[in-house]
C-alpha cells in the first residue's frame, strides 16, 4: 500500500491545533474558569463601577473568548510564513519519502516516533517535537485508513524493537 499527499498548512490549521491543545489541558480549564469569573464579576459590579473600571471589566471579559484566540491566530500566521509549503509526502512499506523542491529525504518507519489524531488532522511525529501535519482536508476520505496504516507500521516497528531487546537481555 502507498499513500501520497502534498502537505498544505494554513494558519487556521495551526490555530485549530493550538486551541485544541489549550482547551484539552489544565490551561484550558483555567481559561474557562477565568472567563466565567470575569463575566460574573462584570455583571455584579457593572452599575457601581466608574467608566474606567467598566472599560477594564469589558476588556477582561473579551480576553479569553476574543483576544487570546486572535493572538493565537496571529502567531499561527507567523508560523505558516516560515515553513516551506508544497512538501510531497509518500508513505510506503519502507518508510516516508519527503520531497521539497529538489531536496529529498527518506525516513524509515523505525525512526518515526508516533502518530496522533488532533484537531481535524493527523500528525506523524519524526521526533518528540516535530512532525508532518496532514489535515482532514488533505487526507479526504482516506483519513481513517491512512491513520490505521501508519499505526500498523509503528506497531510492527515497536514489536521488532521489543524482540531485539528480549534477545539482548
Amino acid at each position: 500500500m502507498r499513500y501520497q499527499y502534498e502537505s498544505k498548512i494554513r494558519p487556521l490549521d495551526f490555530w485549530a491545533l493550538s486551541m485544541y491543545r489549550t482547551y484539552h489541558s489544565l490551561v484550558g480549564v483555567c481559561n474557562i474558569v477565568f472567563g466565567i469569573a470575569m463575566i460574573l464579576l462584570t455583571l455584579r459590579f457593572w452599575t457601581q463601577a466608574s467608566d474606567g473600571v467598566q472599560a477594564l471589566l469589558f476588556l477582561a471579559c473579551l480576553l479569553i473568548p476574543v483576544i487570546q484566540p486572535l493572538g493565537v491566530y496571529l502567531k499561527a500566521k507567523a508560523q505558516v510564513s516560515v515553513i516551506a509549503q508544497g512538501t510531497q509526502l509518500v508513505f510506503s512499506e519502507d518508510g516516508i519519502h519527503v520531497t521539497l523542491g529538489q531536496q529529498q529525504e527518506h525516513i524509515r518507519w523505525d525512526k518515526v516516533k508516533g502518530v496522533r489524531r488532533e484537531a481535524n488532522m493527523v500528525i506523524v511525529y519524526t521526533d518528540a517535537n516535530h512532525g508532518y501535519m496532514l489535515t482532514n482536508r488533505v487526507l479526504g476520505k482516506e483519513k481513517d485508513a491512512f491513520f490505521q496504516y501508519v499505526e500498523e507500521h509503528l506497531s510492527v516497528k515497536g514489536s521488532a524493537s521489543k524482540k531485539s531487546k528480549k534477545r539482548k537481555g
